[in-house]
Formats: C-alpha cells, sequence, structure tokens
C-alpha cells in the first residue's frame, strides 16, 4: 500500500466515492505506519478524544510515555486517525500493543487486577456500541452506551440472550429482542 500509485488505487476503489481523497490518505497511512509504527510506550494527542477537553495540554507532533497522565494515543500521529479509529484500537489491540495482556480480551494479563482496555470505550459507532452491549452481556451487564455504566443482567434477559435474542436500536437506545415472536401491528404474529 506504501508503494501504491494513486490512479491504481482509485481504479480499486472508486465505487466508494471520494476516491481520490481516499486513495491519498490510504497510501500516506500506509507510509506513516512503515516510518513509525504505533510502539509501546509513544503516545501521542488528539484533540478531544475521547473528551471534549482532551488532548489541549499536549503540543501538535509531541510524543509522550506511558508515566505521563496525561490523555494520548499509541496511533494518533497517523494520517486520518478519528474516533472510530481510535475505539477500535482501544478495544481490539491496545492491550497487546501495551503488553499488558496476549490478546484484547485480557488473556494472559500481566496482573490478577487487569481489566482489558474494552471495558473502558465508549464508542459513538453503532456498530461498536452494538458488540460492546453483547461483550457486557455474555458478562451479564446491560451496558449504557451513552455513559459507560452497567447494571446487573435480570435473569429473564440473560435467557433472552442464551436463546439467541437479539439486541436492535431502537429510538436511541439498545433493546433485546426476548422473543423469537413478535407481535405486528395488526395483532397477527410474525
Amino acid at each position: 500500500m506504501a508503494n501504491a500509485e494513486v490512479p491504481d488505487l482509485v481504479a480499486m476503489i472508486h465505487c466508494l466515492g471520494f476516491q481520490n481523497q481516499r486513495a491519498r490518505k490510504c497510501i500516506s497511512l500506509a507510509q506513516t505506519w512503515l516510518a513509525h509504527q504505533p510502539r509501546k510506550g509513544e503516545r501521542y494527542r488528539k484533540l478531544h478524544y475521547p473528551g471534549k477537553l482532551d488532548g489541549r495540554d499536549i503540543r501538535s507532533q509531541e510524543c509522550i510515555d506511558d508515566k505521563d497522565p496525561r490523555v494520548a494515543w499509541e496511533i494518533a500521529h497517523l494520517p486520518g486517525v478519528g474516533p472510530y479509529s481510535l475505539d477500535s484500537w482501544r478495544i481490539f489491540c491496545r492491550d497487546e500493543l501495551r503488553g499488558l495482556a496476549e490478546d484484547w480480551k485480557g488473556f494472559g494479563a500481566t496482573t490478577p487486577e487487569f481489566a482489558p482496555e474494552w471495558k473502558v470505550v465508549v464508542p459513538q459507532d453503532k456498530e461498536l456500541r452494538a458488540y460492546l452491549t453483547w461483550m457486557w452481556l455474555k458478562e451479564g451487564w446491560v451496558w449504557d452506551r451513552q455513559t459507560g455504566h452497567k447494571t446487573r443482567a435480570s435473569e429473564k434477559t440473560m435467557r433472552a440472550a442464551r436463546r439467541g435474542g437479539v439486541a436492535f436500536e431502537e429510538n436511541g437506545n439498545w433493546v433485546l429482542e426476548t422473543s423469537p415472536v413478535k407481535k405486528a401491528a395488526n395483532g397477527l404474529t410474525t
């Protein structure tokens, strides 16, 4: 990808729209990744992530280490990285890079009190929210997508989840469909 020619990449991704911009960004990301891969102990600012004022106390291009308490991220120096990328990185990759666990679920954690990074992420993306809702439910919790707070799931909710209940977003809230039979508007069932 770092050696790709823009016209060749444009031809492959033209159906996505904004193909010229996307092609240049992909190539730039690949080149930056090769020149300066994310490393343990090297964090960079991302303004207003995850909170509104986060990153303001770090200079542009400043690299801070893990001892520094300021909010910064290992991949924030890469071009095109925004909240979705950072949320995904935190959920699926960060613990392993930092040497805190062997995978993103906390397998092989270095300390008994270790909590995986995915448990503190509160993403804005609906698919990442759905995934975390499911992950928390597997652990017996109903997760609030707005605040990140969790409450113990009822036995009814857990039974529905074990039977393959489906979570979906309705009016801005996640709903767990607890029955395979759903009443239609006309009183019939589907």
